[in-house]
């Protein structure tokens, strides 16, 4: 299936912190929708990514999407996935605390015809990742 082998491409470059690759998985008018907030097209798309830490500078290094379940369907495929990294810069607010994290994260993948990402959809709680960044404590 060609939407497997572009899912596993798309994985494969975020792990590999290959920001030119993740962003050829995606079709040019595609739409990355992060936890509610759409941004449409190749550059947004690329800026996301960067800005999280999927490029060489981020909120975060070490960045690691790890699958734990998938679900095909037939107009798209949804994965459980875990999410781990290091707060190595700003985010949300928060200045890089170098504390590491690791948070569930639901994400559908929506594919065009020629088996380009049309859109992904990421889901995670942030009130969790923002604990695991702050501490125990929640300081």
């Amino acid at each position: 299936m060609i939407q497997s082998m572009a899912l596993q491409a798309h994985l494969d470059a975020e792990n590999a912190h290959d920001l030119e690759a993740i962003v050829a998985t995606f079709a040019e008018d595609a739409v990355l929708i992060l936890n509610g907030e759409a941004f449409r097209g190749r550059d947004l798309i690329r800026k996301v990514h960067e800005r999280f830490g999927f490029g060489d500078n981020g909120a975060f290094s070490e960045l690691r999407v790890r699958e734990v379940d998938r679900h095909v369907g037939e107009k798209a495929m949804v994965l459980e996935e875990r999410l781990s990294g290091r707060h190595t810069g700003r985010w949300e607010g928060l200045e890089a605390t170098g504390r590491t994290f690791d948070i569930a994260v639901c994400t559908v993948y929506v594919f065009d015809p020629a088996g380009l990402l049309a859109a992904e959809r990421v889901y995670f709680d942030g009130a969790s990742l923002m604990k695991q960044l702050r501490g125990a404590g929640g300081a």
